[in-house]
């Protein structure tokens, strides 16, 4: 899609505005450089192979209600049982963590990450092995992917065994009184419905399978000792 010549043209992020914070957060399989499919951000690269179902988060950020919001590309939307649906956003870097530099894939074929909710967080979790070289991407297609329904319900069913085990059980019946004015709060891991990117920065609805980003198929030469990047 092209950029209406009435918007204003996006600041280029650089490694050097980067926090420093950021940067000490990276797992030791990734490192930022500039991205593939999106020339004015920072993407996420892979210095080490990654195996399929690595699980990356959770995705950092402030937790703002709709009004609140500015800029709608470094942002989750995540649904609350009290408070409704809230925005966890990573516009200012210094709020965010690495997750924030994850780019959109330009489709739904491209994606190799997908996004996971575990107890009200959003998480990133591998959909395939991505090899040294390559850029992670996410993209939001819901669980109409068999393979991500899939990871989707293991998530699920982990965390049904983890309440079921002895240990939870104990736990959830030392902290619940009959008297209590409300009942524990219900968690649904690995539930993707329950959130969602808002809205997404090609203004398209959530169920889009296509994104309005300029792609290139040339990869940045990926060189792990670039004076830019700070260890």
């Amino acid at each position: 899609m092209n950029q209406n010549a009435s918007e204003p043209v996006a600041a280029t992020e650089t490694l050097a505005e980067v926090p420093e914070h950021v940067l000490r957060g990276l797992p030791e399989e990734v490192r930022l450089f500039p991205s593939a499919v999106d020339k004015t951000r920072i993407g996420v690269w892979a210095t080490k192979p990654i195996l399929k179902g690595k699980k990356f988060g959770p995705f950092v950020g402030d937790k703002k209600k709709r009004s609140q919001v500015k800029n709608n590309v470094y942002m989750w939307e995540v649904y609350y049982p009290n408070l409704g649906w809230m925005c966890i956003d990573a516009t200012d870097p210094e709020k965010g963590n690495w997750l924030r530099y994850v780019n959109w894939a330009c489709s739904g074929e491209e994606q190799n990450l997908f996004p996971l909710e575990i107890n009200r967080a959003i998480y990133y979790k591998t959909l395939k092995p991505i090899a040294p070289g390559e850029e992670l991407l996410v993209w939001y297609n819901g669980e109409d992917n068999p393979e991500i329904a899939a990871a989707i319900e293991e998530e699920r069913a982990s965390a049904r065994s983890k309440r079921s085990s002895p240990k939870s059980r104990k736990a959830t019946v030392s902290a619940w009184h009959p008297d209590a004015h409300h009942p524990p709060a219900r968690t649904s891991p690995g539930s993707i419905e329950m959130s969602r990117p808002w809205p997404l920065p090609s203004s398209r609805d959530p169920s889009s399978k296509t994104r309005c980003f300029t792609c290139s198929s040339t990869a940045p030469e990926v060189t792990w000792n670039q004076k830019s990047q700070r260890d």
